[in-house]
């Protein structure tokens, strides 16, 4: 039996006699394609990426919701075998995410993948631990380091995991090659050094005149020009006044804020600008309009918020300030 047969008769046992919304076998091959892409010689050693985000659509999630521990599990121990045939290592444990993406219709989904270094990879656990510990938000899907729920499933036999060798599948799972020195799970010492985070070099006003997608070509945009093209976001549709406009540094490219209050965030729920990077919070930061001032407050993000390449906790705005979230820096128009 090969590694997708074992994957699908697991997810099988999970979801008993109620019917997946999707297919889980074109998901684990979705997976499997993200981590050939995003795989990278680092250090002369083969390293797969160890963060995989599934986005799924707002109707599916309230019948997944309840399996996404099972889920996210079965899926990493797949990236896992796939990894461990190829000879690959990972930072860390892979972690595998759900998020809902509103612009999905129901029964489709979408999987990427990131390759993070070990200590972001550390903080995405814990963020996801935060998550689910101050409660499922509305809309919000339990992110997949959450505690086993009890899911409604008949009694099921031990499966053999997705390593075990295709001769004898009740075989002991081999373990797959991880880094040295990364334990997802140990608690957080809050005196240790954190690693710092890469932040694009702050550009002067004067630099900015006249700055478009060209950008990427040299100076500060060269610094942030590989992850802002892995970037995506979805933009509010452009009325005939906006309130205020962020622009990309790096791209030119312009997102308005329509509204006396907007988030930015990765998780496309609950944020208006809705970055797809893995420094950025799932809500990052908040800007508030009082109908003469603007203001941005960072909303406890992991990475924290820059303004002017000072880090914020909330702070008044003005037109030219510089603001960075994660690895990616807007110029604020107000």
């Amino acid at each position: 039996m090969n590694f997708l047969n074992i994957f699908e008769d697991r997810i099988a046992g999970i979801f008993g006699a109620a019917q997946a919304p999707f297919s889980f076998k074109k998901l684990a091959k979705q997976a499997a394609r993200e981590m050939e892409d995003q795989t990278l010689v680092i250090n002369g050693v083969d390293t797969a990426p160890a963060l995989y985000t599934v986005l799924i659509a707002a109707d599916d999630d309230p019948f997944l919701a309840p399996f996404y521990p099972q889920l996210a599990r079965e899926v990493a121990e797949f990236v896992k075998a796939q990894a461990e045939k190829k000879h690959y290592r990972f930072a860390g444990a892979p972690l595998v995410r759900f998020m809902i993406d509103p612009s999905l219709k129901a029964g489709k989904f979408s999987v990427f993948a990131e390759n993070v270094d070990a200590p972001t990879l550390a903080r995405l656990y814990e963020e996801e631990r935060a998550f689910l510990h101050g409660g499922k938000q509305a809309g919000a899907p339990m992110p997949a380091a959450a505690p086993q729920p009890a899911a409604p499933a008949p009694a099921q036999r031990p499966a053999p995991s997705p390593l075990a060798s295709d001769a004898d599948p009740n075989a002991p799972a081999p373990q797959p090659a991880v880094i040295e020195g990364f334990d997802p799970f140990a608690p957080a010492d809050p005196f240790a050094p954190q690693a710092p985070i890469p932040v694009p070099q702050t550009m002067t006003r004067e630099q900015l005149a006249g700055l478009g997608g060209a950008a990427a070509a040299t100076g500060a945009g060269a610094a942030v020009a590989g992850a802002a093209a892995h970037m995506a976001s979805t933009r509010t549709s452009a009325p005939a006044r906006p309130l205020a406009q962020l622009v990309d540094v790096v791209t030119g490219d312009t997102y308005e804020l329509t509204s006396a209050r907007a988030t930015v965030g990765r998780e496309r729920s609950m944020a208006d600008v809705v970055l797809r990077d893995p420094n950025v919070s799932r809500r990052h930061a908040q800007l508030t309009f009082t109908g003469s001032d603007w203001s941005i407050e960072d909303l406890n993000s992991t990475n924290g918020t820059l303004v002017n390449n000072r880090r914020i906790s909330r702070c008044p705005l003005r037109t030219g300030d510089l603001l960075t979230f994660g690895l990616s820096t807007f110029e604020f128009r107000g």
